[in-house]
């Protein structure tokens, strides 16, 4: 999955347009506790920050007229930082977080927790048996009807869906979550009136999750990757991420392989909880009509007997230099189409701003270069879009996605997209088309202040995982300071063969190829 960043330049008018829908704590009567902090640098909004003692970091706007409270919490976990042979468990644990808690979607929990043991029990010897080089089929049969009766025993102490019953008896819109390779986060609104509800909610179900249906949700997950499978675009993407990394986790997919995925147990589930899940590594972003002061009140009140735990060490093994160009095909029933990567230094090098600046250059709308001389001007290609990075944490790919347009081959589009490559390590960036990319930025800064959940989870994600709230806005400043030559140097040393990698679809083959990595196809 490609993440795309949605903010990415600084506005000095930001502020001017939508100073009057925002208001920081300070009035009479409205004093905040010792350690909140208000910014107050009218570049940026006048986010309250504080945290608590167990390290959970809380970010506050309080945003006048809108009758809502938007809560975003995000973890700084994510499918990179699943164990060998547990990938996929980032994805999973996302989904069974919606089945509630000691108190939550259950009707007598001390129960239910009794036959829950024996399923885990079951499950193993499953696993286990299915693990053998040759199963006894009979005892796997077994086996299954044994955790499938006891799954059946569970149901009759499970209160199916309160939790998310609960929220949309209250009102709530945008209750969602999402895995990426980087980070974990979850969502909602609901009416600015249910804020300790809220908080109350989360804190629960964060504090004391119970994994129930665990096996169902697995069930659930690994038919969505068998789905996914047959996605030309999503498999051509995850065998360009597996042949370009060698090491790095980033190689592996968000949702997992297959192999690991039918392995997961809740027991991996709960130690990846107790390890990743803790205060320490949790950032919560609130927008909306609220009262800072109050929030943190009610932030204390709920979340401040989450136990923090010692984060485990996550500098894994650092991508080795690629040397030579790679290639390989995907012969899928689908329309031709190819999907390029080249290393890049990472989000946090000083050569990212001029790659970023590259890919809105070369495809930042119908006036950008791949789509005035590619679809427009040879007629080539059906559409050609570039990304700077794939994923932050470290470094990951710059990538170029496109179609041939008919009577053209994925050969033919290559060679066009190369052109305008080594054109671009030639012709530096016109003032107009530098001009363009800052101002659509502004533009995209303005849209992103507008929805208040969006926004949370903005926040909520820049301080968790991009080094601090005010990431979008310093980015924007960067951006800025970058010349046309240094778009030139950025392209002429990353996008260059040695460090290329490239996958193209075509029509199934007489004899289809072997299957890879035990996956789906």
């Amino acid at each position: 999955m490609e993440e795309i960043m949605k903010s990415l330049a600084l506005v000095p008018v930001l502020l001017l347009c939508c100073a009057p829908l925002y208001a920081a704590d300070g009035k009479p009567g409205e004093t905040l506790p010792p350690g909140a902090a208000v910014e107050t640098d009218p570049k940026y909004p006048p986010v309250v920050s504080y945290t608590l003692k167990n390290g959970l970091k809380l970010l506050i706007l309080e945003k006048k007229f809108v009758p809502t409270v938007s809560f975003s919490i995000a973890f700084k976990v994510g499918n990179v930082d699943c164990p060998q042979g547990k990938t996929g468990l980032a994805h999973l644990f996302e989904h069974v977080a919606f089945k509630g808690s000691k108190t939550v979607n259950t009707k007598d929990y001390a129960k239910e927790k009794i036959v829950l043991d024996k399923i885990e029990t079951a499950a193993k010897a499953m696993i286990a048996e299915e693990r053998k080089p040759s199963p006894d089929a009979a005892r796997l049969e077994t086996l299954k009807k044994k955790l499938a009766d006891l799954e059946k025993e569970a149901d009759a102490f499970v209160l199916k869906d309160e939790f998310t019953q609960t929220y949309k008896n209250l009102g709530s819109s945008g209750l969602n979550a999402a895995t990426s390779m980087d980070y974990t986060i979850y969502m909602v609104s609901l009416p600015a009136n249910q804020l300790e509800t809220l908080l109350a909610m989360e804190a629960d179900r964060f504090k004391n999750p119970v994994l129930r249906e665990f096996y169902r949700e697995r069930s659930v997950v690994t038919e969505e990757q068998y789905m996914y499978a047959t996605q030309a675009d999503r498999t051509l993407f995850k065998e360009l991420m597996a042949a370009a990394m060698t090491i790095h986790p980033y190689r592996n997919p968000i949702g997992g392989w297959m192999d690991d995925i039918k392995t997961l147990t809740m027991t991996d589930a709960e130690k990846f909880y107790g390890t990743f899940y803790v205060p320490n590594n949790a950032t919560i972003a609130i927008v909306g009509d609220v009262k800072p002061a109050e929030v943190i009140r009610l932030a204390e009140k709920h979340f401040s007997g989450w136990k923090p735990s010692e984060l485990p060490d996550t500098a894994y093994t650092q991508e080795p230099q690629q040397k030579a160009e790679k290639r390989f095909s995907l012969f899928f029933k689908a329309t031709p189409s190819l999907r390029m990567g080249f290393h890049n230094p990472g989000f946090y090098h000083p050569d990212i701003y001029p790659l970023v600046m590259a890919s809105e250059v070369l495809s930042g709308g119908k006036t950008a270069r791949f789509y005035r001389n590619l679809v427009e001007g040879k007629q080539v290609a059906l559409y050609a879009s570039a990304g700077s990075a794939v994923s932050v944490r470290y470094p990951s790919l710059f990538t170029i996605s496109a179609a041939p347009k008919a009577p053209h081959t994925p050969e033919e589009l290559e060679a066009a997209i190369w052109e305008e490559i080594e054109r671009l390590k030639k012709e530096p960036p016109t003032a107009w088309e530098m001009e363009k990319i800052l101002n659509n930025h502004d533009a995209d800064m303005v849209k992103g202040m507008e929805n208040s959940l969006d926004l949370a989870q903005n926040l909520s994600l820049a301080e968790q995982v991009y080094g601090g709230w005010k990431f979008d806005w310093k980015f924007g400043e960067e951006l800025r300071k970058v010349k046309p030559e240094d778009v030139s140097r950025a392209v002429a040393k990353y996008l260059v063969r040695e460090n290329y990698t490239i996958g193209i679809i075509r029509p199934p083959a007489a004899a289809a190829p072997a299957q890879s990595k035990g996956d789906a196809k």
